[in-house]
């Protein structure tokens, strides 16, 4: 396995360290990554591990997509250990847009490997309406966020607010949701 250190926040290897062995598989096997809500500085993310494999990752969460979720808006919680409920959360993360990874450490280091990869992704920003069917999708480039005004829709205070929001930005309305190319269902 590769090491960054100096540069990751890792403490320096032991004295007795041996450079030799950082490509045995069978050394620093790192522990299965459980956590379901990492609150950070900033935002936000939601982890879901879905019985197929992979990673469902949904950064930048706010109150209305944590309780979209049933999730704690102040707690974090690590994954369950029944495969059924999990599939379960990982379908409510795909309503929200979630993205797919082989594991969460490609998500956490696709920017140091591809920089500029999160830029050139598209933001997908699922609402759906409380009472009634469908969803409401808007789908734009990352870059182009700031300058659409997308960091509205995370002001708004409940998913219906959300619905408005969005057909606002420009948004398209999906009678059946299972027929919107943004969202994986």
């Amino acid at each position: 396995m590769f090491s960054f250190w100096p540069f990751s926040r890792h403490d320096p290897p032991p004295a007795d360290y041996d450079p030799s062995h950082e490509d045995c598989t069978d050394c620093n096997v790192p522990a299965p990554y459980t956590h379901r809500v990492v609150f950070g500085a900033h935002s936000t993310c939601v982890y879901g591990y879905p019985s197929s494999g992979g990673v469902l990752v949904l950064p930048h969460c706010n109150g209305v997509d944590l309780l979209f979720l049933d999730l704690s808006c102040f707690e974090p919680s690590e994954r369950g250990e029944d495969s059924a409920a999990e599939d379960l959360h990982c379908a409510r993360m795909q309503k929200l847009g979630a993205s797919w990874f082989a594991s969460a450490y490609e998500y956490h280091t696709m920017e140091f490997f591809k920089p500029g990869t999160r830029a050139r992704e598209t933001l997908i920003v699922a609402a759906w309406p409380q009472n009634g069917p469908g969803v409401w999708v808007l789908s734009m480039r990352v870059v182009d966020a700031a300058q659409q005004g997308l960091e509205r829709v995370w002001n708004a205070s409940s998913m219906d607010e959300r619905c408005e929001v969005v057909k606002m930005l420009g948004g398209r309305f999906y009678d059946d949701p299972t027929l919107c190319p943004d969202l994986k269902l």
